[in-house]
């Protein structure tokens, strides 16, 4: 499969941030499921998701983005980071390969709930990256485009 490598700042190898609803559809055909948010509560939707469940990916695209691509999320096991498959890795051996590839700035968050345990988050800020872990295993990887500041992001060319 041609979309697996994760491109901090870029996208999934050939899907790039910023591109439109319909270019990915040209690239993987129309998803399996499609979710619709507003971040206020109206009946507007700000933000959709779509989920394609056999290649395990969910791609997000904001109305205040002009509907383009923003956030991208794998749980597939083919999946790279830095050439490294990592889901399925724990939280030591994410923070060692991190440190490894030169990331020396990623922060560890505990979010356990009574009704969840055993729940993190690692994050990248600098690369807007976040690696999610289920019962200390990393299950996801969620990342976006580079932003130049707190309204201004950075698509890729």
């Amino acid at each position: 499969m041609k979309h697996t490598a994760v491109k901090i700042g870029e996208g999934l190898g050939e899907i790039k941030f910023g591109i439109t609803r319909d270019q990915l559809v040209e690239i993987l055909g129309q998803p399996d499921e499609k979710d619709g948010f507003s971040y206020d509560g109206g009946e507007e939707e700000d933000t959709e998701a779509w989920h394609y469940d056999e290649l395990e990916l969910s791609f997000s695209f904001d109305k205040d983005d002009d509907w383009r691509l923003g956030t991208i999320a794998s749980s597939s096991e083919n999946s790279t980071f830095e050439g490294e498959k990592v889901i399925d890795l724990d939280t030591d051996s994410l923070m060692n390969l991190l440190k490894i590839k030169g990331f020396n700035n990623a922060v560890l968050e505990d979010l356990s709930t009574e009704d969840i345990p055993n729940h993190s988050v690692v994050t990248l800020e600098k690369e807007s990256i976040n690696f999610w872990f289920e019962e200390g295993e990393l299950s996801e990887i969620q990342w976006s485009p580079f932003w130049k500041d707190e309204e201004t992001i950075i698509w890729p060319n």
